[in-house]
């Protein structure tokens, strides 16, 4: 991506993050000469109608949002299959990478930042849209140390394709409410759970949950309470504490109603009244805990059949009131009704507080412990002490496929027969769908496993299906379900086909190209003066002769213009006066002369300028072609004997 310019206006220059859905990267808007942040969607993506047309529709919603803590998203669209986002660029750093850096932050601290994420919920939420993916990654800060949440609207999206790709959305399972890890409904609740786990990790610097795999993570979520932050942070005050302890609650109906709410709760934290404050004790139990309906309900019907006698002996009282004749005037018409009344009341009593209820009496069954057994096998046993079984199936990283890990109620209980026990068998560890990765470039393909934490060897081989560096083949293939967390691929990829190149010195040129063509090499050449090589033919070559290159590779030739020219130099013609005297010519005594010289003409070996014999007084004028690099000498020898030298230099004017 790096260099491209999407929808001929946004030219991508780098790389500043991503994630298992989208892949984001700073460019430059060329028409309005901004910087501006572009999300791009995964390939894997990228064919799921469905997931497309919400992701528009969602992103389309986020460009309404207008608020200095949410991050402008300004352009929304798609080219070439790739759909984008174009959003604000926001300098600086995550709240993720701030606590990572710095650990758990001041409280002051704490509180500014939450004022204005929480802010931004609220907008959002008074807007109708709820993130569902609040977490430290998607709040940015500013340098100036402004806060700006992103990602509205994709958190929605994301978490409808989870079912057909990688769980990217068990990435944020850390923040995830009881209701989102279950599966259920979501609704602004969701975003006020986050937030306190968010507030939660600000304050002590860790999460309040971890594992070694989501789902385990996920379970935390919906049976255990958040740890008590004071734990970790002695000195943090109850009233903060408090905020956290109601925001995660496991049940909605106990949270904050708005995160307006909870926005004024925490601006009032640090006041002196509210440091030492009573620890907030809820009533709270997760969905898993008070799924125990069976047992409610018997207690109400126990209830009603306690009511019901009551309510029908005031009715017949009423009836036999209604009912009753008048008084007769004498005393045998009304002794024979009392001794009536004083025999049937007292034995319908009996019969109504020891029979009757015997007729209505469900009888009871304790439920047997069916957890690590195989779901059949439970099914039969519930079935055999008359329990009605309902079976949910749930992926699990730990526990194999067709077992049963959780029962509900739990063994032991005393329910009423035909009461409803649930179980939740394992369908074992979560598979996906391999995605194809043939004709991918080998480092595309890389980079997409290391997102997703996925081992990979890779080999390659000469093909001619696939580019040089494309991968050929893959284990596992396309399509075949494999469980992520235990997922290693190899990759084979193309290679270039490789030759060893000839010893092609004191080859002609044409010849070379020749060689380059049949071989499907490339070359350039340079030319150089030889006074070894003859002009047209190769000096040398880089790479050198037998060296193992790729196919298409660049060979570079040297080529001889032979041999260098001779340069003319500039010369002179010196003079040279050598006086010869006889001192006594009379006595007619003879002298040899000769003269020595050397100049540009002569090379290194002297020439004689004159061999003569003389009685008198002679002088010879001697002539010598001299330049800046060679001088003329001479040497004058009488009878053999050297007499004088000297040497002529050139003379600059």
């Amino acid at each position: 991506m790096i260099g491209l310019r999407i929808d001929g206006r946004y030219e991508v220059i780098e790389a500043i993050g991503g994630g298992g859905m989208a892949n984001v990267y700073r460019a430059r808007d060329v028409i309005l000469e901004r910087d501006v942040a572009v999300k791009v969607l995964q390939p894997q993506y990228t064919h799921d109608e469905a997931f497309i047309r919400r992701f528009r529709r969602e992103a389309q919603a986020a460009t309404s949002l207008i608020h200095p803590n949410v991050v402008d998203i300004y352009d929304v669209g798609e080219e070439d299959q790739t759909f984008y986002i174009v959003m604000e660029y926001v300098g600086g750093s995550t709240l993720k990478e701030k606590i990572v850096r710095e650990g758990a932050l001041a409280f002051q601290e704490v509180l500014q930042i939450f004022d204005q994420i929480s802010s931004a919920i609220a907008y959002a939420h008074d807007q109708g849209i709820v993130h569902r993916d609040v977490k430290p990654h998607n709040i940015l800060l500013d340098e100036d140390g402004t806060v700006k949440v992103t990602d509205f609207g994709i958190a929605r999206a994301a978490s409808a394709a989870t079912i057909t790709h990688t769980n990217s959305v068990l990435g944020s399972v850390h923040y995830l409410s009881p209701e989102q890890a279950r599966g259920g409904a979501v609704t602004l609740k969701a975003d006020i759970y986050a937030l306190g786990v968010v507030l939660y990790e600000m304050i002590t610097g860790t999460l309040p949950f971890d594992a070694d795999s989501a789902v385990s993570i996920a379970l935390k979520h919906l049976q255990e309470k958040i740890p008590n932050a004071k734990a970790l942070r002695p000195d943090l005050p109850e009233s903060m504490n408090n905020i956290i302890r109601r925001a995660t609650a496991k049940d909605p109906l106990y949270r904050y109603e708005t995160v307006h709410d909870m926005l004024h709760d925490a601006k009032t934290a640090l006041l002196p009244e509210r440091m030492n404050e009573a620890p907030l004790e809820l009533d709270d139990q997760s969905e898993e805990e008070t799924k125990v309906l069976p047992v409610l309900s018997d207690q109400q019907s126990s209830e009603e059949t306690i009511v019901a006698p009551s309510e029908q002996t005031d009715q017949e009282e009423n009836d036999t009131k209604a009912n009753e004749p008048k008084k007769k005037s004498k005393r045998k018409r009304w002794l024979f009704p009392l001794l009536a009344f004083l025999i049937i009341v007292p034995t319908a009593l009996v019969l109504g507080f020891m029979v009757i209820p015997s007729w209505f009496a469900v009888d009871e069954v304790q439920v047997p412990d069916v957890v690590g057994t195989n779901y059949e096998e439970a099914e039969q046993l519930l079935e055999e002490h008359e329990l009605i079984v309902t079976i949910e199936r749930e992926y699990h990283d730990e526990v194999e496929r067709d077992v049963v890990y959780y029962q509900d109620p739990r063994a032991g209980r005393n329910v009423k027969v035909e009461s409803a026990i649930t179980l939740r068998v394992s369908d074992g560890p979560e598979t996906v769908e391999m995605q194809d990765l043939t004709g991918m470039s080998v480092e595309d393909a890389l980079d997409l496993l290391e997102e997703l934490d996925i081992d990979v060897e890779t080999t390659s081989e000469p093909s001619d299906e696939q580019p040089p560096g494309y991968v050929i083949s893959q284990t596992p293939e396309a399509g075949e379900e494999v469980i992520q967390d235990e997922l290693s691929v190899q990759l084979v990829y193309s290679e270039t086909p490789q030759m060893t190149l000839g010893d092609l010195t004191g080859s002609s040129e044409q010849a070379v190209r020749n060689y380059l063509e049949s071989h499907q090499l490339s070359g350039s050449f340079d030319r150089e003066y030889s006074e070894t090589v003859p002009e047209g033919q190769v000096i040398t070559h880089e790479p050198g002769p037998y060296v193992t290159i790729d196919e298409g590779s660049d060979v570079t030739f040297v080529i001889s213009n032979g041999e260098p020219p001779v340069e003319e130099e500039e010369t002179q013609t010196r003079y040279a006066e050598i006086p010869v005297n006889v001192t006594d010519p009379e006595a007619g005594q003879s002298y040899d002369i000769r003269i020595e010289f050397t100049d540009r003409t002569t090379g290194d070996d002297p020439e004689i300028f004159v061999e003569e014999e003389i009685t008198e007084s002679t002088e010879y004028l001697v002539p010598f072609e001299v330049s800046k690099s060679i001088p003329g000498t001479y040497t004058l020898y009488i009878n053999d004997e050297e007499m004088q030298s000297n040497t002529l230099e050139f003379e600059e004017d």
